[in-house]
């Protein structure tokens, strides 16, 4: 009986033992995920985006555009021997939704950096939670300067956000200078969003400040609606020489319509929603005389050796599509703010955690406000701690539509 006794026993502190070891080895485990310098094969990253609904050209272009980068550098090795692995969820440009898709990212250990969304609204939505947290935040898309500089471009930035966007206030001072120096009368409409909000405020500041214009109307209208006849006749009574545009292209294509319904002939002058497919694809040869601002990049003749090599392995991988355009030969213009925009900023991402030689954030931001003249397609990318955007004045341009035969096309406007 004894000798029983003392068999169990001996069972029990096996038992025990095994436990042990076995809590300490899941201890082990947990705390050596992708966040410090995990030795496992890969590096995640986690993306949300509007890759469907009516917004989902910038969603949908984004994924392309990390995805080409992805594959160029499994293709010669990965991130210092390790493949660059990508979980993507859709947001439908939903600022909630948006929060929601980056909260279940960050809580995969797995996940070292996050990119997206697509939106002013969903980027304002998101970033508080990437930056309580400490995850690198690469911002692609949203021009909304709170973004990534929430106190003003005068005040440090958010320590984990870099912003490969075309910036709100840079783009308004090119509309604002273009408009103030050829109008007097100038009319105001804009998306009632954060970035609609804060771009037409930029604008009107600007007018007032540098040209003593004051705007003789100011308009705002909700993302997709399809009636703007009450804004428009306001528009139109007020006597209003140009009608300068903050929003996005199918709200835009709805806008031009209405002009055009109500007699309002006098030009339009956007953002770069503008120049995108939707707004063409919406309002067709109403598009003429549109003026837009854009990314100068893929408009250059003959392309940089960095837009080239994008061109070839965009056109290689996903052929003449939708997002291409058009021109068989030449990418379309709005490529620089829904594909080359997410790819540079997984270049410069992917480059700075190979420069780091680690995947803990402190290390990926060390090394990314280390970039210097790194040369992507939109342009040549330099950080620091004070400077978290790349996207300059320098960078822009302005554009035309015209018909050449029987194609639309864009110009450089002079």
């Amino acid at each position: 009986m004894k000798r029983l006794s003392l068999i169990v026993l001996g069972f029990i502190l096996l038992f025990i033992t095994a436990c042990s070891n076995s809590a300490i080895n899941s201890s082990t485990n947990s705390s050596s995920g992708s966040k410090g310098d995990s030795d496992k094969g890969k590096i995640k990253i986690g993306m949300t985006s509007a890759i469907t609904g009516p917004y989902s050209e910038y969603g949908e272009g984004n994924k392309r555009g990390v995805k080409l980068a992805i594959d160029e550098w499994n293709k010669n090795g990965g991130i210092n021997g390790k493949k660059i692995e990508i979980e993507i969820l859709d947001d439908q440009l939903v600022p909630d939704k948006a929060a929601t898709n980056v909260q279940q990212l960050i809580a995969d250990p797995e996940v070292v950096a996050l990119i997206g969304p697509a939106g002013s609204g969903p980027g304002l939505a998101t970033v508080p939670i990437t930056e309580a947290k400490g995850i690198v935040h690469m911002n692609i898309v949203p021009q909304t300067i709170a973004v990534t500089y929430p106190n003003g471009t005068d005040q440090p930035p958010r320590k984990n956000v870099f912003s490969f966007a075309l910036q709100n206030d840079v783009e308004a001072h090119v509309l604002g200078k273009f408009t103030g120096e050829n109008w007097k009368k100038i009319a105001l409409l804009h998306e009632s969003t954060a970035y609609g909000n804060s771009g037409i405020d930029l604008i009107t500041e600007m007018l007032e400040k540098d040209f003593k214009v004051k705007p003789v109307a100011r308009e705002e209208y909700n993302q997709g609606v399809s009636d703007m006849t009450s804004q428009l006749s306001k528009i139109k009574n007020a006597g209003a020489e140009v009608v300068v545009v903050v929003g996005l292209g199918a709200d835009l294509a709805n806008i031009k319509k209405g002009m055009d319904r109500l007699g309002l002939n006098v030009p339009l002058v956007a953002t770069n929603g503008a120049l995108s497919l939707p707004y063409v694809e919406g309002a067709g040869d109403l598009v003429l005389g549109t003026i837009g601002s854009m990314v100068g990049a893929l408009g250059q003749d003959p392309l940089s050796t960095e837009a080239q090599i994008f061109a070839n392995a965009y056109k290689e991988k996903y052929g003449v599509d939708r997002y291409w355009g058009n021109d068989k030969e030449n990418p379309q213009l709005f490529m620089s703010l829904n594909v080359a925009n997410a790819y540079d900023g997984a270049n410069v991402l992917f480059e700075a955690i190979k420069n780091a030689k680690s995947t803990k954030s402190e290390d990926i931001i060390k090394s990314l406000e280390s970039i210097k003249d790194y040369k992507g397609v939109n342009a040549t990318y330099s950080f620091s701690g004070q400077k978290h955007h790349a996207i300059s004045e320098e960078a822009l341009n302005l554009f035309k539509y015209v018909k050449e035969g029987k194609d639309i096309k864009l110009v450089p406007y002079k």
